[in-house]
């Protein structure tokens, strides 16, 4: 994933549902990252305490990536 674009929300949602979104945009070979607006990129066990996540994409891959969400 490219650090120096925008990145673009393509998910929120609570922690667990965000960890299959991005799993699943990954198997569609889509690199994701989850974010969390108060912890910025989160990797912690305990984000679920930190309200809803987001699964962030490239700019290019966003149509792709929500085409990909929809079809679940």
């Amino acid at each position: 994933m490219n650090e120096k674009q925008d990145l673009v929300c393509v998910f929120k949602g609570q922690a667990f549902e965000a960890e299959v979104v991005k799993a699943r945009l990954e198997s569609e070979d889509i690199p994701a990252m989850i974010m969390n607006n108060s912890l910025s990129a989160v990797m912690s066990l305990y984000s679920c305490m930190a309200g809803q996540i987001s699964v962030m994409v490239n700019p290019q891959d966003e149509i792709r990536a929500r085409q990909i969400l929809e079809e679940q």
